[in-house]
């Protein structure tokens, strides 16, 4: 259960850093402030961005997997209701 949770975060690990640069891209290619006359602020986020996403992805893929997980391992209302009784 840890263990697919762990692979689900380096997953996210991997995931939220990409899509943060293609996000800073498009936002680079279509504002009109950045660009040749620009101070390198837009360019700046190109690397700052996927560094600032990386930790908070891999949390939020390791915490759904892990929710995920023991969703699926509680147990049924049958054995709940026959909880200490022998059949």
């Amino acid at each position: 259960m840890l263990w697919r949770a762990f692979k689900s975060g380096l997953l996210g690990l991997v995931v939220g850093p990409v899509l943060a640069v293609l996000i800073v891209i498009a936002a680079m290619i279509f504002d009109p402030k950045c660009g040749s006359g620009d101070s390198g602020g837009c360019a700046m986020g190109l690397a700052t961005m996927p560094v600032a996403i990386a930790l908070p992805s891999f949390a939020l893929f390791f915490g759904l997997r892990l929710a995920a997980d023991l969703w699926r391992a509680r147990p049924s209302i049958r054995q709940l209701r026959n909880w200490g009784r022998e059949e």
